[in-house]
């Protein structure tokens, strides 16, 4: 969450007008700007209006922090960093679980409450009014847990994803994970006609430095599919010679 897109919540539950909250501070133009996200608002201006309007820096400060250390977990997430997860101070309730959840994934333990897990996520999009990354991840460790049989209803929720800006850079690394995450599942699962149908979806992606991995071990997996051993293996040697081969079990 920005600055001004904070100044702007704040303002409104206190039912002031643009001019009442930036108080002369600094001119009501500027400060719609700032609300805007189009224009800077220095430290001190800051400071000076939340204090006029008796806002404390936690409660200004919480909810951009928070949002912060969510995007933070998910980076170590879709990263495999399960120490990253475990160092993250998490004082929310449903962060707290979203982190058990993931590093029991990433762990490959206690898999066998699966069920349970999905109960607490479906839970935690009951209670939140999520946004696009914070769905996308859900379904994301939805991907891992869930019935193989439900796992195509999951990706087809993305099948017909429009990428417009670069400010969906997250939410096209989740997605192109969840495909992965299904095509891996569907693999084992000896369901090669899926396996290639997320194989064309992940090749169908924007070409994006951000997923460049996964569309290597999209590869891979094609690869392996049509038995062709020599790119299989190849791919491998380079994904271990760069410290990822760890994805290619993920």
């Amino acid at each position: 969450m920005k600055i001004g897109t904070q100044l702007k919540t704040t303002r409104l539950l206190l039912g002031l007008t643009q001019e009442q909250f930036s108080a002369g501070i600094v001119t009501e133009s500027y400060y719609s700007r700032v609300e805007s996200n189009k224009s800077n608002i220095s430290m001190d201006s800051l400071l000076k209006i939340l204090n006029y309007n008796q806002v404390s820096l936690y409660d200004f400060f919480e909810p951009i922090i928070r949002e912060d250390i969510n995007q933070e977990l998910i980076l170590a997430f879709i990263n495999l960093d399960s120490k990253k997860i475990e160092q993250l101070d998490l004082a929310d309730g449903n962060e707290q679980m979203l982190a058990k959840i993931m590093l029991a994934i990433l762990k490959k333990n206690n898999l066998n409450d699966s069920k349970d897990y999905q109960m607490q996520l479906e839970k935690y999009l009951s209670i939140k009014n999520q946004d696009e990354i914070q769905r996308a991840v859900i379904d994301l460790l939805l991907a891992y847990l869930c019935d193989i049989d439900q796992l195509m209803l999951i990706v087809k929720k993305y099948k017909k994803y429009v990428f417009e800006s670069s400010k969906q850079e997250l939410t096209l690394r989740i997605i192109a994970r969840i495909e992965l995450v299904a095509m891996e599942r569907f693999y084992k699962a000896g369901r090669i006609d899926d396996t290639l149908q997320l194989v064309k979806l992940l090749g169908s992606l924007p070409e994006d430095s951000n997923i460049i991995l996964e569309k290597a071990i999209s590869r891979y997996y094609l690869a392996l599919v049509d038995k062709d051993d020599k790119e299989a293996k190849e791919l491998r040697k380079i994904l271990e010679i760069i410290g990822y081969d760890n994805y290619l079990s993920i």
